[in-house]
């Protein structure tokens, strides 16, 4: 019996079709001038559940219009239109970079489903997440499984459970235990914003906007209310729907509230439509004093009490206390009241407008006359 040889031109011709063939595979079925395969070391197609896949390995790169896709191994299901980036896998889109443990990335949708370690990179903005929906056609991204965003220029971190980030609008919004914390410039004091909901927008005139169960704290203040809205740069507060601060042991509610800080510093609290501020002497004995208007702004300096003042339909009903002596106490209402203070004790009062007011001695136990 005669056994030809195998005829080595063909064996080369075979290997040469081959090699063409899988590179047309890679090149135009993979990417169908979509998903463009621009480098793999290996590849390599299985056939699973009767679907043929692709397997790309080492130093995978992938580029999609403007989205370039890296990563050491994917998983490309051609019916899909479907890749799995692993390992090392980062996704750059001009100067925004998405980094994760797993990236599952839908060529028709332009979606990328990122899982575990999730980083999310633009300059001056950072998210971090263990699961992120990104749509690159609108810029548009949902963050579930604990969310931390950051903006670097304003020292602003922001946290939740779950969220939305939209760079090419510098927006964000979180809910579910949002929290914002700044640090000041010592990176050392924080201001602290706890909120159900919260919006966040990076760029010029950065601000936080703070819905449903609202609380302010800093150091020595806490403050409440049901809406607030934080000037970042302008380090204000605007605080409504049922707005109250406590500073130490002064307690002010109205109808509509304004912070101003300096550094992180509270510099003044001005409060507006039935103003009124307690402050408790003596919780045991119940003694307090008490300042109302229609407008009422306190005035901080080193951390302390400085100056309260009273506008429009002014009434007051303080305690006057000489080295932690009381010396009587006074009910005064007029246009304006001023209260100055010294080291958080009060100094002096500036009654102006249409006064009237009633001094009481310390050892009076008669009826007093007040319009609290």
């Amino acid at each position: 019996m005669h056994i030809c040889s195998p005829n080595p031109y063909s064996i080369y011709r075979y290997l040469l079709i081959f090699f063409i063939l899988d590179f047309l595979y890679v090149s135009v079925l993979l990417g169908q001038g979509r998903l463009e395969l621009l480098n793999a070391d290996i590849s390599r197609g299985v056939l699973e559940n009767g679907e043929l896949l692709r397997i790309l390995e080492g130093n995978v790169h992938a580029r999609q219009d403007t989205i370039e896709l890296f990563c050491d191994l994917v998983t490309y299901y051609q019916s899909q239109k479907k890749a799995i980036l692993e390992k090392n896998v980062k996704i750059v889109r001009g100067k925004g970079t998405l980094t994760a443990e797993t990236v599952t990335y839908f060529e028709e949708q332009k979606l990328a489903i990122a899982k575990d370690n999730v980083h999310v990179w633009q300059p001056g903005q950072e998210l971090f997440t263990d699961y992120l929906e990104y749509y690159y056609e609108s810029d548009y991204t949902i963050a579930r499984q604990g969310v931390k965003i950051k903006d670097a220029n304003e020292r602003v971190t922001v946290t939740a459970e779950e969220g939305e980030y939209n760079p090419s609008k510098n927006l964000t919004f979180v809910e579910k235990n949002a929290h914002l914390s700044r640090v000041d410039s010592t990176g050392k004091d924080t201001l602290h914003i706890f909120a159900r909901r919260m919006e966040y927008l990076f760029g010029e005139n950065p601000r936080a906007v703070a819905i449903d169960s609202v609380r302010i704290v800093r150091e020595n203040l806490q403050a409440a209310c049901d809406s607030a809205v934080y000037e970042v740069d302008e380090e204000t507060a605007f605080l409504e729907i049922g707005p109250q601060a406590i500073q130490e042991n002064n307690k002010m509610t109205g109808l509509q509230m304004q912070m101003k800080f300096e550094n992180l510093d509270l510099r003044e609290i001005r409060v507006r439509g039935e103003a009124n501020v307690v402050n408790v002497l003596d919780s045991i004995s119940s003694k307090q004093n008490e300042l109302a208007g229609r407008e009422i702004i306190m005035y901080i300096n080193n951390r302390q009490l400085d100056e309260l003042w009273a506008i429009s339909n002014a009434r007051s009903f303080y305690h006057l206390i000489e080295k932690d002596e009381e010396k009587g106490f006074n009910s005064v209402s007029a246009d304006t009241i001023k209260l100055f203070f010294v080291e958080g004790t009060l100094d002096s009062i500036d009654v102006k407008g249409g006064s009237q007011g009633t001094f009481y001695p310390p050892d009076y136990r008669g009826k007093i006359e007040s319009d609290f």
